[in-house]
């Protein structure tokens, strides 16, 4: 490389914006040429004094912010792709939302949603936790007599106070922190009619479910809350195993059953799939035996706990019925809510005909309660035709 060639290129050589070849081919010139080497510092002092004086960036800062633009742009690119990789991302579990690990606006949603009626059962708004479950099974609901939806408020204020009184010094105002929390999608049942019929599509819709492992310093429970949209849901509280048979446990499963007891009763779960559950309500077995009692009774409250000892006695005496019986059919009926015995009161009326196709119809009096039906103590009623089986007559007389 001659002089003229070097001097000419000194000045992009400084700025650093010289490829590598050129810049080798400049620097080996610079050190046998003590002309240019001495050009060259003055260039350097030329660009000092004019930096001082001015007060503008040197040229190579100059070359400097245009190499960081340069990586600026760089990454703004990766920025981007990796935006639209979390798009893409959250787009899938928005698709595809029975993927637990993909995430979503919606899942996010519900995770709020949830953590916020925890926060109202902690903090005792008991009325907007229960108006959760219920409050869109009430209005223009077909199947729902008037009288039955008159019932569900009541049922509904008088549920809400004793919660609110069990709850007060219990977990009302404790800290609390949600150590956990699944969100999954599946199939859940807009009544309790569809954990009866589970081949009925009409009772099935699919929305997201969401578990919330709780931690107090009284001890651990998991909340599921099944949403059937954005305000309605279904909630359930299940105590950790390992506090089964302690007292905050009990009181944890008394709370939950008061809760689900509401839901149940409200969605329509007509009460006679859980006391008279054989033959009438299982087509499905041809040889028409019958298969025992859906629920349990309750001991003389309706509000202590299950009577298994009644239950299987009411099993057998039911059993014997059936097999002297051909074809029947029941309605229960709501009579309004008991507030002084907080239960709802129900009048059966229960048609069967006996062998040879004479019928009978029984009117009974029952109360139900969070832990199941409880007879009362007047007998049933029957009126049946003439020549129908006095056996079976007998035995429905003493079935309660």
């Amino acid at each position: 490389m001659d002089c003229k060639v070097a001097k000419q290129l000194m000045a992009d050589y400084l700025m650093g914006m010289t490829d590598e070849e050129v810049k080798k081919e400049i620097e080996e010139h610079l050190n046998s040429c003590e002309s240019c080497k001495k050009a060259l510092e003055e260039l350097k002092k030329a660009e000092q004094e004019y930096d001082k004086k001015d007060g503008t960036e040197p040229l190579k800062k100059v070359n400097k912010v245009i190499k960081k633009h340069k990586r600026g742009k760089i990454l703004a690119i990766i920025g981007i792709l990796i935006l639209v990789g979390i798009v893409t991302v959250f787009a899938l579990g928005e698709l595809k939302p029975n993927e637990r690990k993909l995430p979503s606006i919606t899942k996010m949603r519900y995770k709020s949603k949830a953590a916020k009626i925890v926060d109202e059962f902690f903090n005792n708004d008991m009325d907007a936790l229960l108006n959760g479950t219920v409050s869109y099974l009430i209005p223009g609901a077909s199947y729902l007599p008037y009288n039955k939806a008159d019932c569900i408020m009541d049922m509904l204020v008088d549920y809400s106070d004793r919660l609110k009184e069990m709850n007060k010094d219990f977990l009302y105002g404790k800290k609390y922190e949600i150590k956990n929390c699944l969100i999954g999608y599946r199939e859940v049942f807009a009544s309790f009619m569809g954990r009866l019929y589970p081949a009925e599509n009409k009772y099935k819709t699919y929305n997201y479910t969401v578990n919330m492992d709780i931690s107090t310093e009284m001890g651990n429970f998991t909340v599921e809350i099944q949403f059937f949209n954005q305000d309605n849901y279904d909630f359930y509280i299940i105590p950790d195993s390992s506090l089964s048979d302690s007292p905050f446990s009990d009181k944890l499963l008394d709370m939950n059953k008061m809760i689900t007891h509401l839901y149940r009763y409200a969605s329509g779960a007509d009460y006679y799939h859980n006391i008279l559950n054989g033959r009438l309500l299982n087509d499905s077995v041809e040889s028409g035996e019958f298969i025992g009692v859906g629920n349990q009774f309750a001991t003389s409250d309706c509000l202590e706990s299950f009577d298994e000892v009644y239950t299987q006695g009411f099993n057998e005496r039911l059993a014997e019925i059936y097999n002297i019986s051909k074809t029947e059919s029941v309605n229960m009926e709501a009579r309004g809510y008991n507030k002084e015995k907080h239960v709802v009161n129900i009048e059966m009326i229960w048609i069967i005909k006996d062998l040879d196709g004479h019928e009978a119809v029984m009117r009974k009096d029952l109360l139900y309660g969070p832990y199941g039906y409880q007879k009362l103590n007047n007998e049933a009623k029957i009126v049946a035709e003439e020549g129908f089986d006095k056996e079976l007559e007998e035995k429905m007389k003493k079935l309660f």
